[in-house]
């Protein structure tokens, strides 16, 4: 989505911080797991399932494996959206009877059934947070307003525009860099850099993106792009496109904030300032190497289903087999069948079934499909686990929506 700077400098608005550093590849691989092979496949116009740079991450090339041969065993390849169906079923039990508003000024209460500025319900929007923190650690929400607009004078003007906050939702691997500073023992926001993509115009009917700069500090804004060198040794320039104010209109003033309106909204362990562990990452882990085993045993399957023709003898002529047609042995050869030796099918199935309930233990399964439950204990145990762990999402998540 983004295309950042591999060595980053702190003179430009794209540098990435190190503690972005050290998670943004995490982020990038969960977000892969979650959307499945089609993350590292694409389907061309015939149908098929074919290869990408990114495929061999997942599924890798054996040695001495051509590509085509590649292709074939990843169009047999299966991928089961454990992690992400996880994620989903989580979220899913904590908003199954919706959010409960309780001491919520009228202004967000009237705002609530379009939240985003474009129709969508802050219920909906709020279970959109939740996935986006519970399956890479952390995410981040916007609270923007539209731009000040002098033809509202009066309270009446304001209904009828309609105006009201929106929330914006912000991936983390958007938020590039930012600035603390301390305030007794608690650190607060002072600068922070998004990376947003700005469309633009592309002939007479084509659009095309922009990866533009937005950096917020209390009260201002201010929006960049990065022109790219044209000739060798020059650097890169920084451009200008937008700013402006950020706080409260009163009596036809801006009393600009004494803050940045950027909540960072945990769903795993912190482990620092907008620094996270996700919950399911092992959960993502034991998917791409049931996916892997998976494509292991299907390719045994697809090799060993028929019994081999065998022939002793003969000068290495081809041999035709069919129907009416004769094998001809020559003196002192000999022609059969030979069946593959299959007991790896048993240890390899064996396999696929114990990465399949790892996966059943650390996923959603055992509340959500309580049918399927084998051991009375160990379901009480992880049922416990996963009440634990929702409890503690949940906390950390309303306590970043408040």
């Amino acid at each position: 989505m983004f295309d950042f700077q591999a060595k980053p400098d702190s003179n430009l608005p794209s540098y990435t911080n190190e503690v972005y550093r050290r998670q943004a590849d995490a982020w990038r691989y969960l977000d892969d797991v979650y959307e499945g092979d089609s993350a590292w496949t694409k389907l061309d116009g015939d149908g098929l399932k074919h290869s990408t740079k990114r495929s061999r991450i997942y599924l890798p090339q054996e040695y001495g494996e051509e590509d085509y041969d590649y292709d074939y065993r990843l169009r047999m390849s299966i991928f089961i959206d454990k992690f992400g169906q996880s994620v989903r079923d989580f979220v899913g039990l904590i908003f199954n009877n919706g959010i409960r508003l309780t001491d919520v000024p009228g202004e967000v209460m009237a705002s609530w059934d379009d939240l985003d500025g474009n129709g969508l319900p802050g219920t909906k929007l709020a279970a959109s947070l939740a996935i986006s923190a519970l399956r890479r650690g952390h995410t981040f929400n916007l609270v923007d307003y539209p731009q000040h607009d002098s033809a509202v004078q009066s309270l009446r003007d304001f209904l009828a525009s309609g105006r009201h906050p929106i929330w914006t939702p912000i991936s983390p691997l958007q938020v590039l860099n930012w600035r603390t500073v301390s305030h007794g023992s608690r650190k607060r926001l002072a600068q922070v850099t998004i990376a947003v993509l700005q469309s633009q115009p592309d002939g007479l009917y084509g659009e095309k993106t922009e990866v533009q700069y937005l950096t917020l500090v209390p009260g201002a804004w201010f929006k960049q792009r990065i022109i790219k060198p044209q000739t060798p040794g020059e650097k890169p320039k920084v451009q200008l496109v937008g700013q402006g104010l950020m706080g409260r209109v009163v009596r036809g003033q801006v009393i600009p904030f004494d803050h940045i309106p950027l909540v960072c909204i945990y769903g795993g362990d912190r482990r620092g300032f907008f620094e996270s562990s996700p919950t399911l990452k092992s959960l993502a882990d034991l998917n791409v190497g049931h996916y892997q085993i998976l494509s292991d045993h299907r390719q045994k399957m697809h090799r060993c289903c028929f019994p081999q023709a065998v022939r002793t003898g003969g000068n290495g002529e081809d041999l035709v087999l069919g129907p009416k047609t004769i094998v001809d042995v020559p003196l002192g050869g000999a022609f059969g069948w030979q069946s593959p030796e299959t007991s790896s099918l048993a240890m390899s199935r064996r396999e696929i079934l114990d990465y399949e309930s790892q996966m059943d233990f650390l996923g959603a399964d055992y509340l959500v499909k309580p049918g399927d439950r084998q051991a009375a204990a160990t379901t009480q145990v992880q049922a416990a686990k996963i009440e634990s762990e929702l409890y503690l999402f949940a906390s950390d998540f309303v306590a970043g929506l408040n």
